[in-house]
């Protein structure tokens, strides 16, 4: 799982024993890829249970953070077998099961987790997910507590100009043409030997593609110096008018590989850099409140210039990855300020975006959802807190759905998403939203068919609308509807009963036709 590069010590070198607890030892400073390797070569032929347990907990914590879930369903299946000391092995193997589409099983290991730890959030909402997945993907009624739809009625698509065999992922839109697109992508040169020992991949790099002006875009190209192939830059992002770009940055100490511990891990850092002249000047650290230690990743400005959004895991946060606000000032960035129980939880938030409108978008596993990461939409009410909805299906799916830009105040854009990829592997995905156009065309008449003289419709709308109709000759009317509205419809005409007919429009994302015809019984004289 791309996702975790800019979270995590980036590393190509270091201690070359295969022992298994150097596996253990890669895993701590975060060479994933590398510990992977070793593990797996001593998960099944530890020769005690301790042992077995251990190797396989650790082996299923790589194949999660890579985002193969399949088979890290497996390792912490043996690590659960085996007896793993720690109840986390459950609640891992519950969230992985989740992230496989497999819900029964996950409720189930969720049930078992929370047996042991009862008061933990994050089993209770991987259940309360499950409960979630189960309505949504079975087409029932939209989710009230977590305010995600069915069916929100986006359509995606696969972006195959910008996607290759290693993880693309994380667009970003400059300029007002939305034709030219930048993206991080992890992909190798042909020639490259050597891989991320965190991922398996390559290191991650900014690439740039522009539409032709035809129907292609241009074949992808690494951004130059001062990017370059030997550092792990990502997650573009740009000010409104295209001068700034933001973007994370993964130093990387060599120390860290060869002594290991926390002491030598690094920390993703976040930059600035100013276009002039259409070329890109020197990038500028960010550094809120002048503490250089403080993890500044994903960095995502606000439209007037003035307020950056990041992720991190400083003290302070509610757990895992948080996001966090600071702002401009006239010697640099604000004191970093936590943005909140509203949109942070004791899961990770990560990938902030902020829309033309100002509405705060980002991605979390720790939130209501429907696999790993979902994206979720913060809109301030008006007491200035944040109101936080899940934006269902298709945007979101059972894999980690991510990085979504949107083409300024337009329904369409672009996002990330390694869905239906047991790899792991992140593809860069459009989508938009169809003009959703709903009619309401029925027929008024007797019971034997006759015609009526003197009918009318009355529609009484929870939007406010309130209008008579008067049926044709032939009793037809029509009306065009308003969507997420729920209706009242009264039929009359002399000499006939009313009748009441009810009508809502709640949750159709779809151009529909609507047929509501009614027969009227005679009075009774």
């Amino acid at each position: 799982m791309a996702i975790t590069i800019f979270l995590i010590v980036v590393a190509f070198v270091g201690c070359k024993s295969r022992s298994p607890q150097a596996g253990i030892e890669a895993y701590n400073i975060g060479e994933y890829d590398r510990a992977e390797k070793i593990l797996l070569k001593h998960a099944k032929g530890a020769g005690d249970r301790y042992s077995r347990a251990e190797y396989n907990f650790y082996l299923g914590e790589c194949y999660r953070l890579k985002g193969k879930y399949s088979r890290a369903v497996g390792a912490y299946r043996q690590a659960v077998k085996y007896g793993y000391h720690d109840a986390v092995a459950q609640l891992y193997l519950g969230d992985c099961y989740r992230q496989t589409g497999k819900l029964d099983e996950a409720a189930e290991a969720y049930e078992m987790y929370l047996r042991k730890r009862s008061t933990d959030k994050r089993a209770i909402q991987g259940q309360q997910s499950c409960e979630m997945a189960k309505r949504s993907l079975a087409k029932l009624v939209p989710d009230k507590k977590s305010g995600a739809a069915v069916d929100t009625g986006y359509q995606l698509s696969l972006m195959k100009a910008f996607n290759s065999k290693f993880s693309d992922y994380c667009p970003a839109y400059i300029g007002d043409d939305y034709e030219v697109v930048y993206f991080t992508s992890m992909r190798t040169a042909k020639r490259r030997s050597k891989v991320n020992r965190v991922t398996g991949q390559g290191n991650s790099t900014i690439y740039v593609a522009k539409y032709d002006g035809g129907e292609e875009w241009t074949e992808p190209e690494a951004l130059p110096e001062p990017w370059g192939s030997k550092i792990d830059d990502g997650t573009p992002n740009f000010s409104s008018d295209g001068k700034v770009m933001y973007f994370t940055r993964c130093p990387y100490n060599k120390e860290a590989s060869a002594q290991g511990g926390a002491d030598y891990q690094n920390t993703a850092e976040a930059y600035e850099i100013t276009r002039s002249g259409g070329r890109w000047g020197e990038p500028k650290r960010i550094i809120p409140g002048g503490d250089s230690t403080m993890m500044v990743a994903h960095p995502a400005i606000s439209p007037d210039g003035q307020t950056l959004y990041f992720v991190s895991d400083a003290p302070g946060g509610l757990g895992g990855k948080d996001i966090w606000i600071t702002h401009k000032t006239d010697d640099g960035w604000s004191t970093a300020e936590n943005a909140g129980a509203m949109i942070n939880s004791a899961g990770d938030e990560m990938f902030p975006y902020v829309r033309d409108n100002g509405t705060l978008y980002f991605s979390s596993n720790g939130h209501i959802g429907y696999g790993g990461l979902d994206i979720f939409i913060a809109t301030r009410t008006e007491t200035g807190r944040f109101d936080v909805k899940n934006m269902g299906l298709p945007i979101n799916s059972i894999g980690d759905d991510f990085g979504i830009v949107f083409q300024g105040n337009r329904e369409r854009g672009l996002l990330s998403s390694n869905r239906g990829n047991t790899k792991g592997i992140d593809n860069i995905y459009s989508f938009v939203l169809p003009e959703v156009l709903l009619t309401l065309a029925g027929s008024l008449t007797g019971t034997g068919g006759e015609k009526l003289d003197g009918a009318f419709v009355r529609i009484v709308g929870s939007d406010g609308t309130n209008v008579k109709l008067k049926p044709n000759d032939d009793g037809l009317y029509g009306l065009t509807l308003e969507r997420e509205t729920d209706y009242i419809i009264l039929c009359g005409a002399p000499g006939y009963e009313n009748k009441r007919l009810e009508l809502s429009t709640m949750g159709k994302n779809r151009t529909e036709k609507i047929d509501l015809s009614a027969k009227l019984t005679r009075h009774i004289r």
